[in-house]
């Protein structure tokens, strides 16, 4: 027998195939055994951030591309449009900080007319409130002063009234009690005798001068009143007369005349005053 045909095709894979299992299985281990990796450190790492707001960038204005040193003109209109674009935005920020402006304006003028309005309306009304006080404290001084004014009037006018009334008892009481010591004459030429007596002749005083006069006498005697009624047709004979009725102020003949006797004719009475001492 060959030894070729004894180590034929299939037995020489067979076996070649069984070497190759026994290798692997005695390899296998250390095939398959990963080496451990190496440690590695671990470190924190910290970033500094910067809170600060960042500046918005500032939008690049398109640059006109130059193709074989010549500008393109495409590009000009775009150009133009951005910086249209620029421009309008610009303006609209303007107008709007304008218009915030203005419209701050505004309102601060507003707040502070509404500030002094109310302080005028204050001051308004703390003015009226003391007018008013002062006015209250004004009226009731008067009120007051009206009382005691009042008051003195009606104490004055009782006392008055009082002393009148006595004057009028002792009248009573005088007129009661004539006296019969009446002298011949009446009483007009006792009357006319008192005034003559203080009569004081004016220079142009001239015989048939006459002045009438009327009197008003209390039952005292007391002169109450005296006006010339008729006139002489001179001026200073007139106010003579009725100065010398004014000098006697008091008849005291009168005191003697009876009370009915003096109501009807002396109360009030009309005097014919013609001197006898005149000249031609």
């Amino acid at each position: 027998m060959k030894f070729a045909n004894i180590f034929s095709l299939p037995v020489f894979l067979s076996v070649f195939l069984h070497a190759v299992l026994l290798a692997f299985i005695i390899l296998k281990f250390d095939f398959f055994k990963k080496e451990p990796e190496p440690y590695k450190p671990h470190f924190v790492s910290a970033t500094l951030v910067d809170v600060k707001p960042k500046a918005k960038p500032v939008p690049q204005q398109v640059k006109e591309q130059v193709l074989d040193g010549k500008k393109d003109p495409d590009l000009k209109p775009i150009k133009q449009q951005k910086e249209q674009e620029v421009q309008e935005a610009e303006a609209k920020a303007k107008v709007q900080k304008v218009q915030e402006q203005k419209e701050k304006a505004e309102t601060e003028a507003k707040i502070r007319d509404e500030k002094l309005k109310k302080e005028k309306a204050k001051k308004e009304a703390d003015e009226k409130a003391k007018s008013e006080k002062q006015k209250k404290v004004e009226e009731e001084q008067k009120a007051l002063a009206d009382a005691e004014k009042k008051k003195k009037q009606e104490k004055q006018r009782r006392e008055e009234l009082k002393a009148l009334d006595a004057a009028l008892q002792k009248e009573e009481q005088m007129i009661s009690s004539t006296v019969d010591d009446v002298s011949s004459k009446s009483y007009e030429e006792l009357i006319a005798e008192r005034v003559r007596q203080n009569w004081n002749r004016p220079p142009s005083a001239r015989n048939g001068m006459t002045a009438v006069l009327e009197i008003r006498m209390l039952p005292t005697g007391q002169v109450m009143g005296v006006r010339v009624v008729k006139s002489s047709g001179d001026a200073p004979f007139d106010r003579a007369a009725e100065q010398a009725v004014k000098r006697v102020d008091r008849f005291e003949e009168v005191k003697n005349i009876p009370p009915d006797i003096f109501e009807k004719h002396f109360r009030q009475f009309t005097f014919t005053f013609t001197p006898e001492d005149l000249r031609q």
